[in-house]
């Protein structure tokens, strides 16, 4: 009995002295918790002050930009109040009109083209493109289709005339009763301008001149110099 007494005396001291060692282990690692968050909350403190300093001088020395373009207004618009977007679109059009066809839609867009132009060029169109041109698409059920290269379009700005000039570059593809001629690239140098706005033509964007060339001209004036 007093064997047995003995080890249950010991065994209970044991688990008092795990007891302990597990109380103070405890109380550490809360205290050392409670040191990481106090040092927390003071390097919070000086960061928060230079948050809050640095939102105060951005805040105070902000600069708002917008690139808005300017609107047209009613009656005369110069030119450099439209943007290049408006005269690169209205190049666009017409080319499209003029370069890109069938024999069955061709006279429609033709005169529809015709709508673009002033004289000079008007009398040219009429008699070049609607006259003679035309007639020899309608004779020879000629098609053509052009496509425009955007990486190569450009626009220069003449502020002395208000005269712009935009360059389109593209490939021209065209069939003659049913056979397809060689690929070209042609290049359209249109000249535009403003005249007072309408209620058809809403910022008075029209073309006075059309340049064309092409891979074509340039060789056969190669071989003529030659």
């Amino acid at each position: 009995m007093a064997k047995a007494a003995k080890k249950i005396l010991e065994q209970s001291g044991f688990r008092e002295s795990k007891n302990d060692n597990d109380t103070v282990r405890l109380w550490e690692n809360y205290r050392e918790q409670a040191l990481l968050w106090r040092a927390l909350a003071l390097f919070q403190i000086p960061a928060t002050c230079i948050a809050i300093v640095f939102a105060i001088i951005i805040f105070h020395n902000r600069e708002t930009i917008l690139n808005v373009p300017a609107r047209p207004l009613p009656g005369f618009y110069q030119a450099e109040e439209i943007t290049d977007e408006e005269f690169i679109s209205r190049t666009i059009e017409f080319v499209n009109l003029v370069a890109t066809y069938q024999p069955l839609t061709a006279r429609r867009q033709f005169e529809k083209a015709a709508e673009y132009l002033i004289e000079p060029m008007l009398s040219r169109f009429q008699t070049d493109m609607i006259g003679t041109e035309l007639q020899a698409i309608e004779t020879t059920s000629r098609t053509q289709v052009y496509w425009v290269d955007p990486t190569k379009t450009e626009i220069y700005r003449d502020e002395g005339d208000g005269n712009v000039v935009v360059n389109l570059v593209g490939e021209r593809k065209k069939i003659v009763a049913g056979q397809e001629l060689p690929d070209v690239i042609t290049q359209f140098r249109v000249h535009l301008t403003t005249i007072p706005r309408n209620t058809i033509n809403k910022n008075g964007i029209v073309i006075k001149n059309v340049e064309t060339t092409s891979t074509e001209a340039r060789n056969l004036m190669r071989k003529r110099a030659r």
